[in-house]
């Protein structure tokens, strides 16, 4: 019995020993486990950015308006005005400003075009039977320099939130990805200041 014993003692702890070293030699074989890829957040495509900013301008634009973003341009049948505007992006001058006109609580984007007055990339025109209550990007326009979108202004259920702010800043984002895939360029100028 007392042999028993001591045999039981001796052959215990070898058996721990025994699979404790192989644990360890699988350890050591099994290759350390690699650190999670870092995930990068992937951009938007050119028809995602379009249907995001239609419906964005739609909504955030306080009066009724009527948006179409296709082929790097943007349409805004502006009805209780009753004039289109429309910016063709690859002509477009970054970056695109934030602004507020008249000191009033809506946020501002100012579009810049690179050529000015030309009708080319930047234009408006009013509604009229003549040329189909402005349905078409077709007939006389007049040209500007730039085209501003209005983000209208919330009031925030959490004081402090700044939705109107947060909501420009993403619509800033957003044109400045569609004209940097529209090929928009640079200006210059702000490489100086």
């Amino acid at each position: 019995m007392l042999a028993m014993s001591l045999f039981r003692q001796c052959v215990f702890p070898i058996s721990l020993a025994v699979l404790g070293s192989t644990s360890v030699l699988a350890a050591e074989k099994s290759p350390p486990p690699e650190p999670p890829a870092p995930s990068r957040k992937v951009d938007p495509t050119k028809a995602q950015t379009e249907a995001w900013l239609r419906e964005h301008i739609e909504a955030w634009n306080d009066s009724e308006v009527h948006v179409t973003v296709k082929d790097c341009r943007i349409m805004v049948l502006d009805k209780p005005r009753e004039r289109t505007e429309i910016v063709d992006l690859r002509g477009l001058l970054l970056p695109i400003e934030v602004i507020r006109l008249n000191g009033g609580n809506d946020a501002t984007l100012r579009l810049r075009v690179k050529e000015k007055h030309t009708g080319t990339y930047s234009m408006f025109r009013k509604c009229s039977a003549e040329n189909r209550y402005c349905a078409e990007p077709t007939g006389k326009f007049q040209s500007l320099p730039y085209v501003d979108l209005s983000v209208t202004s919330v009031r925030d259920f959490v004081p402090g939130r700044q939705t109107d702010v947060d909501k420009s800043l993403r619509l800033e984002r957003a044109l400045e990805h569609y004209s940097r895939l529209c090929g928009a360029m640079e200006d210059a100028r702000n490489r100086l200041f």
